[in-house]
């Protein structure tokens, strides 16, 4: 009796494990599923060769076509490259849902919270919320473009105070910057350079987003705090009771808990002095609804995810290509002094620019926009997920699969970019040296889910950008490691970290 119940156990193992690999009818063409892990091996040695997400999934793409089906533990994922295909799916709302994984639910008190990893009717009144008090708060109108100046005078003030005491390590130097630019119209304040206590959430936040050496001395490299589809303990949860340091599980807990305590500090202090007045900013235009509305959407917890949600969102990417454009300038001085000649001829030298300059540089505006198109700091983007079983070309995507849109496909793609491979901001311009918008590069996305604070990041950007080239000059620092252009993987493209001689430029000095 018991060689018999032994017997039906493994059978049952084993009509088990072929099921597992059992792929569904018409799905997209990709490498065999593994029992329980699926495709992860092949993954594994490909990112052990490749060292980048998006260059994995473009290698499996380039042998088994722009649709590529995966299986990653127990989660299906279909990765979809090419321009056409990727902005065709992008407009098709049962494209428009979001992850419902273990991890996207943990950094949210076990809920789907917030406007970035939600869908349906909580992000539809989310997201309608947030924007309609952000415009109303000053986002896209006048005040934010005084805020955006405020800001670029402080950088500039920052940097040359950083200059005197020798080079500048650049790669997040414009953390700050770039949050205060949200954070004032967001929270009514800004913060101070000096603020200890929020360089180490924004410590905190690096490490989450990117890979860091811990994590590959622990375990694999193909798996980081925040991997694209939710990293090992989003595909096997289990693993938190069986080895929650080695699976990055306890690293993971450590920085959501910084991040929950630093914005729920901030939430109290407007919640003390909230006032039945009309609110002065987004917060308090939340607790006040909190007050009023007993409705899920709107309570404590939907309100710290909002703001983790800014946050992060208005942070990293922004910060990220900035810190990743003067890296170029630093190892291409060529273009820097061909961006100083437009400047100065478009403004002089007795004031500092102005949004209203756009028109008049269009090799500026050329030049961000190559850079926008060239470096792209999301590669994969924010993962979606099909809302209902989805027919696309003769295959069959299932209800619930994570769909990853390859956006550096979309801005390679040699149907659309001559030469897609080289920096070139000259494609950007016409005959007569204008600007001139490229409708193939879509860097905040398209659709429903296109980048809600776009207009906001391109001015800081342009503003950030063009204050620093109009009063520093900027070389390659020789008493460090050189940098380079390869950036640190993870959920966006991260640069390592580089130091840069920045000097006054001479007729400013005074």
């Amino acid at each position: 009796m018991i060689y018999l119940t032994i017997c039906l156990f493994f059978i049952i193992v084993i009509f088990c494990c072929i099921y597992d690999c059992l792929k569904p009818r018409n799905y997209p063409p990709g490498p065999i599923w593994m029992p329980l892990l699926g495709c992860l091996p092949m993954y594994w040695w490909l990112y052990s060769k490749y060292q980048y997400n998006y260059r994995v999934f473009q290698a499996l793409s380039r042998r088994y076509g722009p649709i590529l089906g995966l299986k990653f533990g127990k989660q299906k994922i279909v990765v979809i490259s090419t321009h056409d295909l990727v902005k065709q799916l992008l407009l098709r709302d049962e494209f428009n849902g979001r992850p419902d994984g273990f991890l996207f639910r943990m950094r949210a008190f076990g809920k789907r919270k917030g406007v970035v990893f939600t869908d349906g009717e909580t992000w539809s009144q989310s997201r309608r919320f947030t924007m309609r008090h952000l415009r109303a708060f000053g986002m896209g109108q006048s005040i934010m473009k005084q805020q955006l100046t405020v800001e670029a005078e402080n950088l500039v003030n920052y940097l040359q105070e950083m200059s005197q005491r020798g080079a500048v390590k650049m790669d997040r130097v414009f953390d700050l910057a770039v949050l205060n630019s949200l954070w004032s119209i967001f929270a009514g304040h800004r913060f101070e350079y000096s603020d200890e206590k929020l360089r180490k959430v924004f410590t905190s936040v690096h490490e989450a987003f990117r890979q860091s050496n811990r994590t590959l001395i622990k375990l694999n490299v193909a798996f980081r705090l925040f991997n694209i589809t939710g990293g090992l303990i989003s595909q096997m949860p289990f693993l938190r009771f069986v080895m929650p340091e080695l699976s990055g599980y306890n690293d993971l807990m450590r920085i959501i808990r910084e991040l929950w305590s630093f914005l729920d500090e901030e939430i109290e202090v407007h919640k003390r002095e909230l006032s039945d007045s009309q609110p002065g900013n987004l917060i308090d235009a939340f607790l006040l609804e909190v007050d009023k509305n007993k409705d899920p959407n709107f309570d404590r917890e939907s309100l710290l995810m909002l703001c983790l949600d800014l946050f992060l969102a208005g942070l990293k990417t922004t910060s990220d290509t900035l810190a990743t454009t003067f890296l170029y300038l630093s190892l291409y001085p060529t273009w820097l002094k061909l961006l100083q000649t437009e400047l100065d001829r478009v403004v002089g030298r007795s004031r500092a620019p102005t949004e209203q300059d756009l028109p008049f540089l269009p090799m500026t505006e050329a030049f961000l926009a190559e850079i926008l198109r060239y470096f792209i700091m999301a590669p994969l983007g924010i993962p979606h997920r099909v809302m209902k079983d989805v027919a696309l070309n003769g295959y069959n995507i299932p209800k619930d699969t994570i769909v990853l849109f390859d956006s550096h496909s979309v801005h390679f793609d040699e149907e659309y970019w001559d030469e897609p491979s080289k920096f070139l901001p000259q494609r950007f311009l016409d005959e007569e040296g204008k600007f001139r918008q490229n409708n193939a590069s879509i860097p905040f996305g398209l659709g429903k889910r296109r980048c809600l604070g776009e207009g906001l990041a391109r001015s800081s950007m342009f503003l950030f950008f063009t204050y620093v080239i109009h009063y520093f000059d900027l070389e390659v620092s020789h008493k460090h490691e050189r940098p380079e252009l390869q950036a640190y993987d993870g959920f966006t493209m991260s640069p390592k970290p580089y130091y840069v001689k920045l000097s006054m430029r001479s007729d400013l000095k005074d």
